[in-house]
Protein backbone atom coordinates (compact mmCIF):
# COMPACT_ATOMS: atom_id res chain seq x y z
CA UNK A 1 0.00 0.00 0.00
CA UNK A 2 1.32 3.44 -0.88
CA UNK A 3 1.26 6.60 1.18
CA UNK A 4 1.24 8.75 -1.96
CA UNK A 5 -1.60 11.23 -2.22
CA UNK A 6 -1.71 10.72 -5.98
CA UNK A 7 -4.66 8.62 -7.22
CA UNK A 8 -3.71 5.33 -8.77
CA UNK A 9 -3.82 5.11 -12.55
CA UNK A 10 -6.88 3.14 -13.65
CA UNK A 11 -5.89 -0.34 -14.72
CA UNK A 12 -6.81 -1.76 -18.09
CA UNK A 13 -9.52 -3.76 -16.29
CA UNK A 14 -11.32 -0.73 -14.87
CA UNK A 15 -14.54 -1.55 -16.73
CA UNK A 16 -16.52 1.50 -15.70
CA UNK A 17 -13.82 3.85 -17.02
CA UNK A 18 -13.43 1.76 -20.14
CA UNK A 19 -17.20 1.77 -20.89
CA UNK A 20 -17.48 5.49 -20.13
CA UNK A 21 -14.64 6.21 -22.57
CA UNK A 22 -16.27 4.12 -25.27
CA UNK A 23 -19.68 5.69 -24.78
CA UNK A 24 -18.29 9.23 -24.76
CA UNK A 25 -15.78 8.93 -27.60
CA UNK A 26 -16.79 6.14 -29.92
CA UNK A 27 -18.53 6.83 -33.19
CA UNK A 28 -19.99 3.33 -32.79
CA UNK A 29 -21.93 4.22 -29.68
CA UNK A 30 -25.54 5.27 -30.17
CA UNK A 31 -26.27 8.97 -29.88
CA UNK A 32 -29.65 8.31 -28.30
CA UNK A 33 -31.06 5.38 -26.43
CA UNK A 34 -34.55 5.45 -27.94
CA UNK A 35 -35.82 2.01 -28.86
CA UNK A 36 -39.34 1.25 -30.03
CA UNK A 37 -41.12 -1.10 -27.65
CA UNK A 38 -43.64 -2.38 -30.19
CA UNK A 39 -42.12 -1.88 -33.66
CA UNK A 40 -44.72 -2.05 -36.42
CA UNK A 41 -47.64 -1.42 -34.07
CA UNK A 42 -49.95 1.47 -34.74
CA UNK A 43 -50.18 3.57 -31.61
CA UNK A 44 -52.57 6.50 -31.26
CA UNK A 45 -52.32 8.94 -28.40
CA UNK A 46 -55.78 10.15 -27.50
CA UNK A 47 -55.50 13.41 -25.55
CA UNK A 48 -57.40 16.62 -24.94
CA UNK A 49 -55.47 17.99 -27.94
CA UNK A 50 -57.21 15.69 -30.42
CA UNK A 51 -60.46 14.64 -28.68
CA UNK A 52 -63.27 16.40 -26.85
CA UNK A 53 -63.62 13.41 -24.52
CA UNK A 54 -60.42 11.34 -24.47
CA UNK A 55 -61.53 9.06 -21.62
CA UNK A 56 -64.64 7.99 -23.53
CA UNK A 57 -62.71 7.56 -26.78
CA UNK A 58 -60.03 5.41 -25.09
CA UNK A 59 -62.77 3.23 -23.55
CA UNK A 60 -64.43 2.80 -26.96
CA UNK A 61 -61.17 1.92 -28.72
CA UNK A 62 -60.31 -0.54 -25.94
CA UNK A 63 -63.59 -2.32 -26.68
CA UNK A 64 -63.86 -1.78 -30.44
CA UNK A 65 -60.64 -1.07 -32.33
CA UNK A 66 -60.57 1.53 -35.09
CA UNK A 67 -60.13 -1.28 -37.61
CA UNK A 68 -63.19 -3.08 -36.28
CA UNK A 69 -65.22 0.13 -36.39
CA UNK A 70 -64.10 0.92 -39.94
CA UNK A 71 -64.80 -2.64 -41.08
CA UNK A 72 -68.36 -2.45 -39.77
CA UNK A 73 -68.90 0.90 -41.48
CA UNK A 74 -67.46 -0.42 -44.75
CA UNK A 75 -69.83 -3.40 -44.61
CA UNK A 76 -72.79 -1.08 -44.01
CA UNK A 77 -71.76 1.26 -46.85
CA UNK A 78 -71.29 -1.71 -49.21
CA UNK A 79 -74.80 -2.87 -48.36
CA UNK A 80 -76.19 0.61 -49.07
CA UNK A 81 -74.33 0.72 -52.40
CA UNK A 82 -75.74 -2.72 -53.34
CA UNK A 83 -79.25 -1.31 -52.90
CA UNK A 84 -78.65 1.66 -55.20
CA UNK A 85 -79.96 1.60 -58.76
CA UNK A 86 -77.47 -0.08 -61.12
CA UNK A 87 -76.64 3.22 -62.86
CA UNK A 88 -75.65 4.85 -59.56
CA UNK A 89 -73.37 2.00 -58.43
CA UNK A 90 -70.83 2.71 -61.14
CA UNK A 91 -69.90 6.20 -60.00
CA UNK A 92 -66.18 6.75 -59.42
CA UNK A 93 -66.46 7.20 -55.65
CA UNK A 94 -68.31 3.90 -55.25
CA UNK A 95 -65.87 2.11 -57.54
CA UNK A 96 -62.92 3.48 -55.52
CA UNK A 97 -64.63 2.37 -52.32
CA UNK A 98 -65.16 -1.14 -53.75
CA UNK A 99 -61.48 -1.29 -54.76
CA UNK A 100 -60.29 -0.37 -51.23
CA UNK A 101 -62.64 -2.94 -49.73
CA UNK A 102 -61.36 -5.61 -52.13
CA UNK A 103 -57.72 -4.78 -51.30
CA UNK A 104 -58.46 -5.02 -47.56
CA UNK A 105 -60.07 -8.44 -48.07
CA UNK A 106 -56.94 -9.53 -49.96
CA UNK A 107 -54.70 -8.34 -47.13
CA UNK A 108 -56.81 -10.28 -44.62
CA UNK A 109 -56.43 -13.45 -46.71
CA UNK A 110 -52.64 -13.01 -46.98
CA UNK A 111 -52.32 -12.48 -43.23
CA UNK A 112 -54.53 -15.53 -42.53
CA UNK A 113 -52.37 -17.67 -44.84
CA UNK A 114 -49.20 -16.44 -43.12
CA UNK A 115 -50.74 -17.21 -39.72
CA UNK A 116 -51.81 -20.70 -40.84
CA UNK A 117 -48.35 -21.38 -42.26
CA UNK A 118 -46.93 -20.47 -38.86
CA UNK A 119 -49.38 -22.87 -37.19
CA UNK A 120 -48.31 -25.64 -39.62
CA UNK A 121 -44.67 -24.97 -38.74
CA UNK A 122 -45.48 -25.03 -35.02
CA UNK A 123 -47.37 -28.31 -35.42
CA UNK A 124 -44.43 -29.88 -37.24
CA UNK A 125 -42.12 -28.73 -34.44
CA UNK A 126 -44.51 -30.14 -31.85
CA UNK A 127 -44.70 -33.44 -33.72
CA UNK A 128 -40.92 -33.71 -33.77
CA UNK A 129 -40.42 -32.72 -30.12
CA UNK A 130 -43.53 -33.75 -28.14
CA UNK A 131 -45.41 -36.41 -30.02
CA UNK A 132 -48.07 -37.00 -27.33
CA UNK A 133 -48.96 -33.30 -27.20
CA UNK A 134 -48.99 -33.20 -31.01
CA UNK A 135 -51.45 -36.11 -31.14
CA UNK A 136 -53.75 -34.36 -28.65
CA UNK A 137 -53.71 -31.06 -30.57
CA UNK A 138 -54.03 -32.77 -33.97
CA UNK A 139 -57.09 -34.73 -32.80
CA UNK A 140 -58.70 -31.49 -31.60
CA UNK A 141 -57.98 -29.81 -34.93
CA UNK A 142 -59.36 -32.76 -36.92
CA UNK A 143 -62.68 -32.42 -35.07
CA UNK A 144 -62.82 -28.70 -35.82
CA UNK A 145 -61.86 -29.22 -39.48
CA UNK A 146 -64.59 -31.84 -39.97
CA UNK A 147 -67.24 -30.38 -42.29
CA UNK A 148 -69.97 -31.95 -40.14
CA UNK A 149 -68.78 -30.28 -36.94
CA UNK A 150 -71.66 -28.37 -35.24
CA UNK A 151 -69.61 -25.15 -34.85
CA UNK A 152 -68.54 -25.12 -38.49
CA UNK A 153 -71.18 -22.55 -39.56
CA UNK A 154 -70.26 -20.18 -36.70
CA UNK A 155 -66.60 -20.16 -37.74
CA UNK A 156 -67.18 -19.19 -41.37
Amino acid sequence: MSNDSQPATPSIWDWSSWMRAIMMNSSLSPKTFDQPILPGWFVTNITEQNSNDPDTERAIVASQSYGHQLGRMMDAIALLIENLPETERHKDAFQAFAQVRLEIKGIKVKVAIRRLNRIAYDLATLKATKSDEYKRVAAKLRVLLDDNHPNQDKQR
